[in-house]
């Protein structure tokens, strides 16, 4: 097959494949087919699909036609899909097979029309009688896309923010932020004509909103699609294809780590990782299997901000850094007090300015005001610090645990617990103190296959490593870390998990926990991400080695001291002693259905 010919093939079926000319036609035609339809400047599609090369075909037609596109995790229960069809005001839904039941009945709960919903029927599959093919909007002929709006305010895309916490809200992304950001990205991160990449991770990920939908046209370099993560097809397609570039997520980055097949992945050249942080020596394991130009680069932004914030150039950098910010975008450090941070290696939180962020959340003033400072800057939610110049990431604000007065990370405490052999993954949380004055790590674990870990080596292991204050009280071992597409741990599905039985034995807490990931299984059989395929490979979202605060690894010092010391007062005990309360008790307010996701946006 002719390299120059094309710009998306499937990476299993490379014979299925579109030029650029023909997504040029299709988008044309579903301008066309979806205004036919009565879409209505402003109204919003909805994507439910896997990967595919189809599906930059629909992300462009739909804002060509004046639509706002939105894309859901094909992952989702009816539940997680409704709430995404309120949030985003959905006018239609494109849905593969495999999703059209979920479809239906989250359509159902919104007052969604089954005329609304098109079949993406892309593999020629039969569709059941009583509903509609996709191919319906590609019969009205081709016309050309809007233009001559106000592209700095109007959106063309609402993105579901990634938190960890609470559900999804809706990102408002607006032209200017789409062109403004493939401008810059596709400035630093050029990709050599005839230079191909793989794509394996979901298509709705802002990760792969530039990667997908805008450079493979834009400089016309070949994009091989997966429409899951699978090691052993993935290392197939980087082997068989000469991949040169990929963009990957920690847990992948991780699996790619442990394959065998070190020869496969000799044509990479660039790995860009997003979506949280790889350690150091999560890199140095893939790079003892990589071509020595071979580079891992670290990227860092954030829905609200931009697809990305930072960039790395290819010096080689192990120390945890996500680079500089990137042209035109500003970043600066926030304590507690509000005061900037202006000290090299101090902490705070990273506030960001971006050309165009996002215009807000859609329908939710009170949480855009609280996504922005006073001054207008993105309140990115994450703490960190700068050194030299370059960028370092280490947990989020909400996630520290207070400790006595001491704020602890618990990726600090992740980085550490992942160094040992027999544990194949990790998770921290605080539960409240048995003294009811604070707080104190509680950590998950994954065992090896075969591996007999007991909690009190754990420990052990830990004390050797770090400060007494930063070791876990206690040790559940479970099967799985739940985790969304970008690797981030979701963390309200283990405190939620481990609230329902908060003072039984080990075997009933590792029952209840059990019981909580399967309540979600019943319509995740194929996961955006592969977490199916990922479970014994995923070691989550780590922010930053715990050898970051060692000076001889980095180079550099770096404070010992938490990141914000807040010493434990009357004031501030009061949430502590609560927590403890339903800790001994169980909570008093009635929890809403435990429809945790684990491959969706949020928990």
């Amino acid at each position: 097959m002719d390299i120059v010919s094309w710009t998306f093939a499937r990476a299993k079926s490379p014979e299925r494949s579109l030029s650029s000319r023909t997504v040029r036609t299709l988008v044309r035609q579903l301008v066309n087919g979806l205004q036919q339809q009565g879409l209505a400047k402003g109204d919003t599609v909805c994507v439910l699909n896997f990967n595919d090369i189809y599906y930059t075909t629909l992300y462009l037609g739909i804002i060509g036609s004046g639509g706002c596109f939105t894309g859901a995790n094909p992952g989702y229960t009816p539940y997680e899909l409704a709430h995404h069809l309120r949030i985003t005001d959905a006018k239609y839904l494109l849905t593969g097979p495999k999703t059209l039941q979920v479809a239906i009945e989250a359509a159902g709960e919104c007052g969604l029309p089954l005329s609304r919903i098109f079949v993406l029927n892309l593999h020629g599959e039969e569709i059941a009688k009583g509903h509609q093919s996709w191919e319906k909007l590609l019969q009205s002929g081709e016309k050309d896309w809007l233009r001559g709006f106000d592209a700095a305010n109007t959106p063309a895309a609402y993105v579901s923010t990634s938190g960890t916490s609470g559900l999804p809200k809706a990102a408002i992304i607006t032209h200017s932020y789409m062109v403004s950001q493939a401008q810059v990205i596709g400035h630093v991160i050029a990709i050599p004509a005839k230079k191909s990449q793989l794509i394996a991770i979901p298509p709705f990920h802002v990760l792969t909103i530039p990667n997908q939908h805008a450079f493979p046209l834009r400089q016309g370099a070949p994009c091989y699609i997966m429409p899951r993560y699978e090691q052993e097809g993935f290392m197939n397609a980087v082997d068989k294809f000469s991949i040169s570039m990929t963009t990957v997520v920690p847990p992948i980055l991780m699996s790619l780590s442990k394959s065998d097949h070190t020869q496969s992945l000799h044509s990479l050249r660039s790995i860009h990782v997003g979506g949280s942080c790889a350690t150091d020596g999560m890199q140095q394991q893939l790079y003892e299997k990589l071509h020595p130009d071979a580079r891992i680069l670290q990227v860092y932004g954030m829905t609200e901000a931009g697809w990305a914030s930072t960039w790395q150039d290819r010096k080689k950098d192990q120390s945890g850094s996500v680079g500089k910010p990137l042209p035109g975008t500003k970043f600066r450090l926030v304590d507690h007090n509000g005061t900037i941070v202006k000290k090299d290696g101090m902490r705070g939180e990273i506030h960001i300015r971006s050309p165009h962020p996002m215009k807000g959340y859609l329908n939710n003033p009170k949480a855009t005001s609280e996504a922005f400072s006073d001054d207008g800057w993105v309140k990115s939610g994450d703490v960190g610090y700068v050194r030299n110049g370059k960028w370092y990431v280490i947990d989020r604000t909400k996630d520290l645990i207070k400790v006595r007065g001491w704020q602890v990370s618990p990726a600090e405490i992740e980085a550490a617990l992942l160094e040992h052999p027999a544990i194949m993954d990790a998770a921290v949380i605080g539960m409240a103190s048995r003294d009811g004055l604070g707080e104190e790590p509680q950590g998950f674990v994954v065992r090896r296959a075969g591996s007999n870990l007991q909690k009190d080596e754990v420990k052990s292991f830990l004390r050797e490593r770090l400060a007494r204050y930063k070791g876990v009280e206690d040790v559940k071992f479970v099967d799985r870390i739940p985790r969304n597409p970008a690797g981030k741990i979701l963390r309200r599905v283990l405190r939620d998990a481990r609230g329902v039985h908060p003072r039984a034995p080990d075997e009933a807490a590792a029952l209840a926990y059990s019981n909580a990931i399967r309540s979600m299984e019943r319509y995740q059989q194929e996961r955006s991400v592969g977490e199916q395929h990922l479970i014994e490979d995923v070691r989550g979202r780590r922010r930053r080695s715990s050898s970051l605060t060692d000076a001889s690894t980095i180079g550099t010092s770096m404070p010992p001291s938490p990141v914000w010391e807040e010493k434990v007062t009357p004031d501030n005990t009061h949430k502590a002693m609560k927590r403890k309360a339903e800790d001994l008790c169980g909570p008093k307010i009635k929890r809403r259905s435990s429809r945790f996701s684990l491959s969706g946006e949020s928990a």
